[in-house]
């Protein structure tokens, strides 16, 4: 990769970690330093792909083409073969471990940041499970999403609850909470039957 190649790429990144931070912040002293963290992403940005940015044309405006989001999820399972859920604290259902990509990883690489935040729990992929459209599943979130869903095998940690995941718990996949969603359950199950291809819609 050639350094403006990188220099872009780490442009893109560094412009969404301070969208991320300014969306979320509401520490009037960390927005200051995420908005000029933003500026000096779209500094680097201009340097490598040759344009002019301004108020009414800024970087990376997300308006180009709305687009279904992508999230990351993980059916981690222990030597026992139970199975790590989260409770979630926004609406207080149980689920895998996952949530929304970032900008600069590969989704495996999203997923396992994602188990270890939300469970405190490292493991190995093994591999794909599939591709899920929330849409199909009926989901009741404002948004589509694709959501990529490995299966893994715990391998450290231990079980430590989080601001997004106030409960984490092992639990026998036959012994399932109610209160979990239908896509939820759709991945689980398919992460479940090992001689399957990768399930998709």
């Amino acid at each position: 990769m050639r350094p403006s190649e990188q220099l872009r790429f780490w442009a893109h990144e560094l412009a969404a970690i301070a969208r991320s931070g300014l969306e979320f912040s509401n520490n009037e002293y960390d927005r200051d330093r995420y908005t000029r963290t933003q500026a000096v992403a779209q500094g680097l940005a201009a340097m490598t792909i040759d344009a002019d940015f301004t108020p009414e044309r800024p970087y990376l405006p997300d308006l180009w083409m709305a687009s279904p989001k992508v999230g990351c999820s993980v059916a981690a399972f222990d030597d026992a073969g139970r199975v790590v859920l989260i409770k979630r604290a926004d609406n207080g259902r149980w689920a895998l471990p996952g949530g929304v990509a970032e900008v600069g990883d590969p989704p495996s690489a999203n997923a396992l940041r994602e188990l270890h935040e939300e469970t405190g729990f490292d493991a190995r992929l093994e591999r794909l499970v599939g591709v899920y459209d929330n849409k199909t599943f009926a989901s009741v979130a404002p948004y589509q999403f694709y959501i990529c869903c490995f299966r893994a095998t715990i391998t450290g940690g231990t079980a430590t609850p989080s601001i997004e995941t106030p409960e984490v718990i092992l639990v026998d996949p036959g012994a399932l909470p109610e209160n979990m969603s239908k896509l939820q359950r759709a991945m689980l199950a398919d992460a479940l039957a090992r001689e399957r291809p990768a399930a998709y819609q």
